[in-house]
Order: structure tokens, then sequence, then C-alpha cells
């Protein structure tokens, strides 16, 4: 990761409370001294107060182009040939700890099947670009113990010596060495790497990921991976706790904050956020407004059925009390359908290709029958309203059966 150094910023001025001014005399009485000191000792602890709070953020979005609330610019950086940091940053890109959330890098290496990629397609990356001349990458990576650099002078093709595997567990591991960490402000140009130099005084330091907003603005708050579990929970464990530009960050392990933020959701605090981005892993997309593959997404819009303003647990109850019949209600899409994965959630736009299906084999039947008539049921209704000998319902005197009661929850669950 890069070793830039910290541009120190101001810190963010607080506002005292202006004492009076009082005419100069002779002797203070001890009640009027007595006010002084305690005026004095409340304007020491408001200051101490805000300096313990998280920095908060205060850019309001760019609605209108998405691209200017973000500030990262790696022009900022000088232009070195640091082996070190050369490879660093291109191992980076190949690591456990991007490669499966990088689109692109995915999509260039195969993945899993670990292809070599041209190495000027990485040092064409914006990023990239402080690390000259060419010929001092290809020698920091030849020295590298996690790639290989293979191919033709000026032609270099590079490649992982250990292919990625997919497994639960490591992915397990890389969240036990992770650490939110709230209280950043706003972003700067050089944000990226100022957060990336300042964690780095704090052990081996993996990943530093700035966490945005769907509009791809900062929220002023970072995860960081770790090299180990243990590192993590150092940084947590911090007496006193580290700060930024004067004022205390909120930190707690990735985990706790996702564990608590769930806990939220399910009681009701805070509702789900329906505007991510679509989220890119090992070769899928999911999440985002499209609700993914169980129907979390936005679906028609953010409101309740009759198009009214509501909370998210009251749609949730009204649905269990309906039995979830309609299926294009709820909050997502989910796969195919509208609902969230009852009677038309995951298997609604399956339902509909179905028919669709089923249509067309019923046309394939009957052009395959040989010519042969398929027997017709004749009705018993005459015509002209004759009876052909028999009594009419009404003619007996008796009514209709009353209807069979249909226990739809039952139906809705049977149907899942």
């Amino acid at each position: 990761m890069s070793d830039a150094v910290i541009n120190e910023q101001p810190e963010v001025a607080v506002a005292a409370t202006e004492a009076t001014e009082v005419q100069p005399v002779e002797e203070a009485t001890p009640a009027v001294a007595a006010a002084d000191e305690g005026d004095k000792k409340t304007d020491v602890a408001d200051d101490k107060k805000a300096e313990s709070m998280p920095l908060k953020t205060t850019t309001h979005s760019n609605h209108k182009d998405f691209k200017k609330n973000r500030k990262y610019d790696p022009t900022t950086q000088p232009v070195t040939d640091d082996p070190e940091k050369i490879r660093g940053q291109v191992e980076f890109y190949l690591s456990d700890s991007n490669l499966p959330t990088d689109k692109f890098m995915w999509e260039s290496t195969g993945g899993e099947e670990n292809k070599p990629m041209p190495l000027k397609t990485i040092c064409n990356f914006k990023r990239m670009r402080q690390f000259q001349p060419y010929s001092a990458v290809v020698a920091a990576l030849r020295d590298s113990t996690f790639v290989d650099v293979t191919g033709e002078e000026g032609e270099e093709m590079i490649q992982r010596k250990t292919a990625y595997v997919s497994s639960s567990e490591a992915q397990k591991a890389r969240i036990s060495a992770s650490v939110y960490a709230k209280g950043f402000g706003d972003e700067e140009p050089s944000t990226q790497f100022d957060v990336e130099a300042f964690f780095a005084n704090h052990g081996h330091v993996k990943h530093v990921k700035l966490r945005r907003t769907a509009e791809d603005l900062f929220k002023g708050s970072v995860f960081v991976e770790f090299e180990t579990p243990d590192e993590a929970d150092a940084f947590t464990k911090l007496d006193p706790k580290p700060t930024w530009q004067g004022n205390e960050l909120l930190i707690m392990k990735k985990r706790e904050y996702l564990d608590e933020k769930n806990r939220q959701i399910k009681d009701g605090e805070i509702e789900p956020n329906t505007n991510r981005r679509n989220v890119f892993f090992e070769g899928k997309e999911r999440g985002g407004g499209r609700g993914g593959r169980g129907g979390r997404g936005r679906g028609r819009d953010d409101k309740g059925r009759d198009g009214k303003s509501g909370e998210w647990k009251d749609r949730r109850d009204q649905d269990q009390k309906g039995g979830f019949r309609g299926g294009r209600g709820g909050r997502g899409r989910g796969r195919g359908g509208r609902g969230r994965g009852f009677r038309g959630g995951r298997g609604g736009g399956r339902d509909r290709d179905n028919n669709g299906r089923d249509e067309k084999k019923s046309e394939d039947a009957r052009a395959n029958t040989n010519d042969v008539q398929m027997p017709t049921i004749q009705s018993t209704a005459t015509k002209n309203g004759e009876t052909n000998g028999k009594r009419a319902r009404e003619d007996n005197g008796g009514d209709a059966p009353p209807a069979k009661k249909v226990d739809t929850k039952t139906e809705a669950v049977a149907a899942q």
C-alpha cells in the first residue's frame, strides 16, 4: 500500500462561548471569581467534548453528475521508481483482498483460471502512472514472491504464482482481520493515500476501502483489512483512541459493525438500504436496486402498495396478514418477479416464461396428433332453456352448497 505522508489539515475550529466583558474592579468578590473560573472550565470541557467527537462530513452530493462526488486524484502523488511501492500496488490488484471484488481484474485473469494478463494494461491504471519508467516496474516485479512476469521485453505478461481459490473460511478470516473506522470528514484528492499512510502506522495493511454512497459520495468512514486478526484487535483496543485532525475516531471490528447494522434492521430501528450499487464478487453481480436473488431491491418504488410512504415493517406485516397474495407487491423484484420471494418473488419471471413455453407445447401437441381429432365433451346444457327431462336445482328447491373456505396462508406456504 502507499506510504504517502499524511498532509496535515488544520483542525476544525470549535466555537467557544464568548465571555461578557466586565468593567475592571479593584477586587473581585469570591462569587464573581468562582463564576469566572466555572465558565473557563465549561469552555475547556466543551472543547474537549467536541474534539472527542468523530469529524463529520459536510459535502452535499452532486445529483446531476455523480463523477464529481469522487474527489480521488492519484496525480497528487509524486512520480517514483520505488520497487517496494510498485510491488505492493501490483500485488494488491491480484490479491485475495481485491481480485474477487474487482470485475475488470477478475474477467481479465479468468478468476480461478489464473490467466496471465498484459502488464502494460495494469500500468495504464491511473494509480500506476506514478511509477516510472516502465522498466522499473518490470524489474521490481521480477523480485516478487507473489506474481510471475513472463513474455518478451516490452510485452510482459503477469499472473499470480498460485491461483485464487474461493473459500468461505478465507472470507471469514478477512472479515476477522478488518476494522470499521469513522470520522475522516470530507474527501480530499489525497484522502485515499492519507488514510492508507495513517493505518500503516498501526500494522501491516492489506486493503483500505473508502466507503461511499450509491452516488459515489465519501461517507467519512472506511473498512480496513489488516494482515492478521491480532493486528485488528490491537488497533481497536488502542488507548487513547486514535484521532484524525484532532478528532477521535469511532472504531470497532468490522464483524461487530455488520452485526449491529443487522440487529438495527431486524428491530426496525433503521430501514434496509435500497439504493446500493451492484456488488461484484467472484464473477457474479448482486444487490443494488435490482434486488439480487432474494428481492431486496426497490421493486417499483420506495413506497407502500397504496403509493404512500410507510415503514418497511408495516408493509411486511400487511403482506403477512394478506397471506402474501398478489405476487407483484413487496420490496424487490427477485430474480424474475417483483415479489419478495413468496408467491410471485423468485419464481415470478419463471412463471411467466413457463406460460410461454406451455403455450408452445400445446401448439406442438396439436400439430402432432396425426390428424386424429381429440375427443370432445358434450355439454349437458340444452338449447332454448330446455331441461332435457332433468330438473334444475332451483326446481328442487335446493340452494347451492356453501363455498369451501380456503386458507390462503397455508396455500401461500405450500406454493413456496
